[in-house]
């Protein structure tokens, strides 16, 4: 499993067919603000997995939320996420991450 923090962002990489990429980003849901998929090329990756992480009982608490995707065939793609209040729209982004991913057989 190919493993992504903020980091990387920006960054190119390569996946084998049937690889993970787990994208791991920080966030604070108390704010309304919330990391989701923006885009990604649904021939080439499919969503397995969204896991947000938070410790419990600490109310108002930063934590980090997990987007799972697997590689389904050979090319090369892109996948976008986005830090944003969903009921705002895109006005309300406040930061992005993107990773570019070469899929091999």
């Amino acid at each position: 499993m190919l493993l992504l923090t903020q980091t990387d962002n920006d960054r190119t990489a390569e996946v084998h067919i049937g690889g993970s990429v787990r994208i791991n980003l920080a966030e604070n849901a108390t704010t309304g603000f919330r990391w989701a998929i923006d885009r990604y090329d649904e021939q080439l990756f499919e969503v397995v997995a969204t896991e947000p992480h938070y410790p419990k009982d600490s109310i108002g608490a930063g934590g980090d939320v997990s987007f799972t995707f697997r590689a389904k065939k050979p090319g090369s793609g892109e996948i976008a996420l986005k830090n944003w209040r969903h009921w705002e729209g895109d006005s309300s982004v406040t930061n992005r991450f993107r990773v570019r991913l070469r899929i091999e057989p």
